[in-house]
């Protein structure tokens, strides 16, 4: 049995390696948040490296998109592709010859060997497992190949590949969250480097984690089904595997894993779409088998807090759900516990992109703090930054278009009347405007919905003296007189 190894603070490497083929995974950034906790709390170093070996879905930009969310979120790694470090290269694309010797290592000592089978007959093969309801593998044909015959027919140029010698036997090895764990391996020979030169995951895999001196091996649940398979390689290698840490899945309900066809399994959908601060999103990822020592439910905690605390033996193995109240609870707690001057570029590059054509003065930062001040104190539930510019609270930003929403609750000349009558009134405190709306014969909330569809264009919102106390009094007039504007328009 394989079991966890002992490191000194020091020894302790652990890495993050996505695929680039596209948008950044929720799970994705879970993996890194982890691997980084483990590496700030042991006081170790985080690498980022780019597992590339699959050319036909690579997704140009990919890379600098990766590093750039680490960064966002406070997880830079040590190590990467751009800022380099003395294991590089970081892309395994640029590590081909590295995978062609320790591949040539494994087919000497007779751990591995060229197959010549054409794709054609592995696709005879797959179907053939198919129609008898197995499991499809490789039948080992070319395993008893000849050594002459096979060194002869690559140097005539023959297409090939190279296949591990899979050992069908049981292999336990011990997990930091799921213990003791064995597996069957009971499969044919697996390619560990195609046709093309490129290696496989799994191969590509353990030749880096070793030559990158990996200590711990911190990934998905779903990975946990191919270690046996990994520890196989590292015997043919007579070197000693990595620990292992694998973390439960992302479900949508705790049985049903987050697809790639939702929009919210990405990353970008919590930050650039709804604007949630990174702590929140961070805060959401580790509440569920937190790895925090003592940890408390429902508490926004800081980054240097989860590092402080961070134990890897506390991580639990129930799957996490996605919880959209736990998230809308940490955006609001990471809302009103940040400060104004690191909120106002997130605010300010999100009004440049939805709202382009937005009154520069309300872009300032003194606009600004005026309405970050005003949600502090009046909308505990503030959890999105979205919000401001195609939510609930636009109308900071925005000044009414269209009368179409209030010509639906009041005819044209009755909203006419009123709406000149509340821009003469003297005082607009409550018992000023329920006697203007008795005067109408009008219930006065009517009377109030009226003017708030005039100053921010929607039935709901703060109340109306909130809105009369931010807006001032000659704002709100000029808010009243441009929809008394657009209602003369609409007739």
């Amino acid at each position: 049995m394989f079991t966890v190894r002992r490191f000194c603070s020091s020894d302790v490497r652990v890495r993050f390696a996505p695929s680039p083929t596209g948008k950044l995974h929720l799970g994705s950034l879970r993996t890194a948040f982890y691997n980084f906790l483990f590496a700030r709390a042991a006081k170790g170093r985080f690498l980022l490296r780019i597992e590339d070996t699959d050319q036909a879905r690579l997704v140009p930009g990919c890379v600098e998109q990766f590093e750039r969310i680490l960064g966002e979120f406070g997880l830079a790694p040590d190590e990467s592709p751009l800022r380099g470090g003395e294991f590089g290269p970081y892309q395994q694309s640029q590590r081909l010859g590295i995978y062609e010797e320790a591949a040539s290592r494994l087919v000497d000592s007779g751990h591995a060997y060229p197959c010549f089978c054409s794709s054609k007959r592995i696709e005879m093969l797959r179907k053939s497992a198919a129609r008898r309801n197995t499991t499809p593998g490789y039948d080992n044909l070319c395993r008893s190949l000849d050594a002459d015959e096979a060194r002869r027919r690559i140097a005539d140029g023959e297409p090939h590949v190279v296949r591990f010698k899979v050992k069908k036997e049981a292999v336990d090895f011990e997990d930091v969250v799921y213990g003791l764990v064995n597996q069957v391996v009971d499969e044919g020979d697996f390619v560990i480097v195609k046709s093309d030169r490129f290696p496989t995951y799994h191969f590509a895999n353990v030749v880096d984690d070793r030559n990158m001196k990996i200590s711990h091996v911190i990934r998905g649940m779903e990975w946990i089904s191919s270690t046996a398979k990994h520890i196989q390689l590292y015997r043919a290698f007579e070197w000693t595997p990595p620990s292992w840490i694998h973390l439960p899945l992302i479900t949508r309900d705790g049985t049903k894993k987050l697809s790639k066809r939702d929009r919210d399994a990405f990353v970008d959908y919590y930050t650039a779409e709804k604007g949630y601060l990174h702590l929140a999103v961070l805060n959401f990822l580790i509440r569920n088998g937190s790895g925090i020592r003592n940890f408390e439910p429902h508490r926004l905690y800081q980054l240097e807090e989860m590092i402080e605390h961070f134990d890897a033996k506390s991580i639990g193995r129930r799957n996490f759900m996605m919880d959209h109240e736990s998230l809308e609870s940490y955006g609001a707690q990471a809302f009103h516990n940040s400060s104004f001057e690191s909120l106002f570029p997130s605010i300010l590059d999100r009004l440049n992109s939805n709202l382009p054509g937005a009154d520069p003065v309300l872009k300032k930062p003194e606009y600004v703090r005026k309405v970050v001040d005003f949600l502090r104190g009046h909308e505990e539930s503030f959890s999105a930054l979205s919000s401001l510019t195609n939510g609930d609270f636009r109308f900071f930003f925005t000044v009414p278009i269209s009368a179409e929403a209030l010509l639906a609750k009041f005819d044209a000349e009755t909203a006419r009347r009123l709406l000149t009558e509340i821009v003469k009134a003297q005082s607009w405190d409550l018992a000023s405007l329920k006697t203007l709306a008795k005067k109408h014969k009008l219930a006065y909330p009517k009377l109030f919905l009226l003017i708030r569809l005039s100053i921010i264009d929607s039935s709901s919102g703060p109340p109306i003296t909130e809105l009369f106390e931010f807006f001032d009094r000659a704002e709100c007039e000029k808010r009243l007189a441009h929809m008394l504007e657009l209602v003369e328009r609409s007739c």
